[in-house]
């Protein structure tokens, strides 16, 4: 991980620590005077399935109105973020957005149907999603270097699954193998659990994954995990290392989520829905909840400080994946 790159992550990740810079009396403006509607533009089960309804929940607590949860999947995320995109700049519609819809998905499709930079606005990050490198205990290797080694002693001979073309795992794999100088096989499927599927019965061989749909796995040894791509080593897996320990110190692949709104929503929804965001990701019970799973809360100690987090995450992230020349309709 970058220096500069490690050191915002620090400030992020410890924001919640931070004494808060908006006063409270900002809650009174109004809102939310009715149920708010939060699109989750992947389907049901997966990891920001899992995020979102446990913000909305405390949202739900904390600002005295039912955020509901609606699933909206399809094309990447395009598909429930759009609907976000039209909705009135009220704070009544809010997309529960990641790396991949907000920045990867810039690079990747010819027509989003939509600028993110423009039309959306980050209201608060909520977790980072560390990637975890998985492999087939058939591979026989038990550290990055000896996968390495066996990735260049048989150059190409090796496949790896992702959920997607163009999703964070896809990306995060294609950064692995040009860092180590390494080749393999990339194998696209319609969401991680089909890549683990075939992953468990050995059609594959290697995966990035979220640590909250491995654990079952990696707890039974059907799987084995490498390293966490993550700035600290997870809870969830104590005993796995870092990509630094590993001995990869500038190897940096994760996710993140971050709630949104349509572009003029005022500052008199955003900034109390922000606020709300920190207090709850400051709750033990939420951070335990998230811990458990392997994500990492996300505090902030302003929203402005939200905001720059995602332009630098576009400015870093959609050039690198423009070279990789994915290009999807």
């Amino acid at each position: 991980m970058h220096a500069s790159r490690r050191g915002a992550l620090k400030t992020l990740l410890t924001g919640a620590l931070l004494p808060s810079l908006y006063p409270q009396k900002l809650l009174a403006a109004g809102y939310p005077e009715r149920p708010v509607r939060v699109i989750a533009p992947y389907a049901a089960g997966g990891t920001t399935d899992f995020i979102t309804r446990l913000i909305a929940q405390n949202l739900q607590d904390e600002l005295g109105q039912s955020f509901v949860v609606e699933n909206r999947p399809g094309a990447g995320g395009n598909i429930g973020s759009n609907q976000v995109v039209k909705a009135a700049p009220d704070g009544y519609t809010l997309l529960a957005g990641s790396l991949s819809t907000f920045a990867l998905n810039a690079a990747v499709y010819r027509n989003l149907g939509h600028d993110p930079l423009v039309d959306l606005v980050p209201v608060a990050v909520t977790t980072v999603v560390p990637l975890v490198m998985i492999v087939s205990p058939s591979m026989g290797v038990k550290d990055l270097t000896g996968l390495v080694a066996k990735l260049k002693e048989n150059p190409g001979k090796y496949n790896y699954g992702s959920s997607g073309n163009g999703t964070s795992s896809h990306i995060a794999f294609e950064l692995f193998l040009e860092q180590t100088r390494t080749q393999a096989t990339h194998i696209p499927y319609r969401g991680v659990s089909q890549a683990l599927i075939d992953l468990l019965a050995g059609n594959i061989s290697m995966l990035f994954a979220s640590p909250s749909v491995v654990l079952e796995y990696l707890r039974d040894g059907r799987l084995a995990a490498l390293a966490s791509i993550s700035p600290k080593r997870l809870k969830a897996l104590p005993n796995i290392p870092t990509a630094a320990e590993a001995g990869f110190p500038k190897f940096d692949a994760y996710s993140w989520n971050c709630l949104f709104a349509p572009r003029n929503t005022p500052k008199e929804v955003t900034d109390p829905l922000f606020q709300a965001v920190q207090r709850i990701l400051k709750k033990p019970a939420v951070l335990t909840q998230l811990e458990e799973q392997g994500m990492l809360p996300m505090a902030s100690a302003t929203p402005e400080m939200t905001r720059q987090y995602t332009r630098d995450e576009f400015a870093r992230w959609v050039p690198f994946v423009k070279t990789m020349n994915i290009r999807l309709d």
